[in-house]
């Protein structure tokens, strides 16, 4: 029974201190990460906005993603998410992630970006 107890108090302890950080994202407008991207980098976000410039793409490494622009208010914000999301322009979207005033990848660097990590569809 004592590796039972073990194996129980390491779930419990796992939750317990991971939980919390998966919950803690800010909901913050589009306008809101543009006018202020410092208050912002590094955090996870969730935001509301329409799709725009809608892109599905394989990498070079062959890893399907997808990157579209996040409207609202007359603000946008890029968005990139891991596979294809099966989405188009003009749908209404809250995006959950992690905003990055400025990410290199490679020799690439972006911009005022979340990496989403969910996306839904509103209705």
């Amino acid at each position: 029974m004592k590796p039972l107890r073990v194996k129980v108090f390491l779930v419990f302890l796992l939750v317990t201190l991971l939980l919390p950080s998966a919950l803690a994202q800010l909901t913050v407008t589009v306008r809101d990460i543009v006018q202020n991207p410092d208050r912002y980098d590094g955090q996870i976000v969730s935001v509301t906005g329409t799709i725009a410039a809608y892109r599905e793409r394989i990498s070079a490494r062959g890893n399907p993603y997808t990157t579209f622009r996040l409207e609202e208010g007359g603000a946008s914000v890029a968005v990139f998410a891991w596979r294809h999301q099966g989405l188009r322009n003009g749908l209404r979207v809250r995006v959950v992630g992690r905003f990055d005033k400025m990410k290199r990848v490679g020799q690439y660097t972006f911009y005022n970006e979340i990496e989403a990590q969910r996306i839904e569809v509103l209705r």
